[in-house]
């Protein structure tokens, strides 16, 4: 049974990026900008055992691994938002241009490129973009009915409502004091970074100065494969680090992870171009590449498909702490390399109609079954 959770983040959120922090290693905590999928499904997991009574013994660690976790999403009214895409360029006039794998006879000019493998074609900006071209920080997250736009039609309008800006950071500085003297302590001032989830940052375009203006958000998630002890949930719980509350709770924003009408309509005449746009970060075995091209396990309603071309952000590291190993308790999880969300992968497929893809909307496309569980590699489909 698929079940949605309502999250409401009471405090600033403390998603660490992994740099090492804490007595002689550094006094001023690295935010991620957004809690990583494994942050959630972990906080998820505890939140759901703890409130149901379990006790943490072998079988309830692995009956709460196999929880499926799906987010965790920005709602505002009613409405998911999701990652701005990778190749969705905005010039400082607030001018959009949108990027796309080159024709194979098109040319790329005297310095070539420099690419991972033979026959990826380079993502490209349209000919007519100025060589003195500079790229504007742009909406953060952008709301469903406009997402929909550009996976079919690769249009955007920066000027309608319902763009977000990326969250508000949450600065707190620390001190520990002497109580002799009431001074500081010597090298105890430390400072901790939070994100502000529960109200999120309008996007205005041409916007520069001034104060942001607020809208209220909730955070959603989907979870499948609950297990038969599983009752509701409606509970406080940490999410994230330095323990700050949300409140948890199995409801609605099931309508809100639906696929589009329109992207099924528009994958069903794709020609046979079709687009993968990542709306939470993947793992995938080869880095940048995902294993199921080179014999790996295909994706649950993913058909084959031959890639094209990539246009993604720099990877970013993450780690974590297992509940449990193979051979012994759990531990630190080893550094893994990410490839943002945000990242959109350019294939060619056998089909005109791709329609089926509706079945893989929002569903992980990561490599390794854990990953998926986790809620890596969550995707959307497109077509160009």
């Amino acid at each position: 049974m698929t079940r949605y959770l309502r999250i409401m983040a009471r405090d600033p959120l403390v998603a660490r990026d992994g740099r090492p922090f804490g007595a002689g290693q550094g006094n001023r905590m690295r935010s991620a900008g957004w809690p990583y999928p494994s942050v959630v499904a972990g906080s998820f997991r505890t939140a759901l055992a703890k409130e149901c009574g379990r006790y943490f013994d072998d079988d309830t660690k692995q009956e709460l691994l196999q929880i499926e976790v799906a987010g965790v999403l920005p709602v505002v009214d009613g409405e998911l938002m999701l990652p701005a895409p990778h190749d969705c360029v905005v010039e400082e006039k607030d001018k959009v241009f949108t990027a796309r794998a080159a024709r194979p006879d098109e040319t790329i000019g005297t310095e070539g490129g420099d690419f991972p493998e033979a026959g990826l074609r380079p993502v490209m900006l349209p000919k007519e973009v100025e060589e003195d071209f500079k790229p504007a920080e742009g909406p953060a997250y952008w709301p469903m009915s406009h997402y929909v736009d550009w996976l079919t039609k690769g249009s955007i309008n920066l000027h309608g409502a319902g763009f977000l800006k990326a969250p508000l950071a949450d600065l707190r500085d620390h001190v520990a004091i002497e109580i002799g003297t009431g001074a500081a302590e010597e090298g105890l001032l430390f400072t901790t970074a939070g994100v502000v989830a529960a109200a999120l940052p309008k996007f205005f375009p041409g916007e520069r100065l001034g104060f942001d203006r607020l809208t209220d958000a909730s955070l959603t998630a989907r979870v499948d494969n609950l297990p038969p002890w599983a009752m509701t949930l409606k509970t406080w719980h940490p999410l994230g680090g330095e323990r700050r509350l949300a409140h948890w709770e199995m409801g609605d924003h099931g309508d809100a992870w639906k696929c589009p009408e329109n992207v099924i309509a528009g994958l069903r005449g794709s020609k046979k171009n079709v687009m993968m746009t990542l709306a939470t970060p993947a793992i995938f075995a080869n880095g940048w590449k995902p294993g199921w091209f080179d014999g790996g396990e295909r994706p649950a309603g993913v058909p084959p498909l031959t890639l094209v071309a990539v246009c993604i952000p720099r990877w970013k590291a993450v780690s974590g702490w297992a509940y449990k190993r193979k051979d012994h308790d759990g531990g630190p999880k080893a550094i893994r390399r990410m490839v943002p969300a945000g990242g959109v992968y350019f294939f060619r497929s056998e089909k005109d109609d791709n329609s089926e893809l509706e079945k893989a909307w929002l569903r992980p496309v990561s490599d390794g079954e854990q990953a998926r569980r986790d809620g890596f590699g969550l995707a959307v489909w497109g077509v160009w």
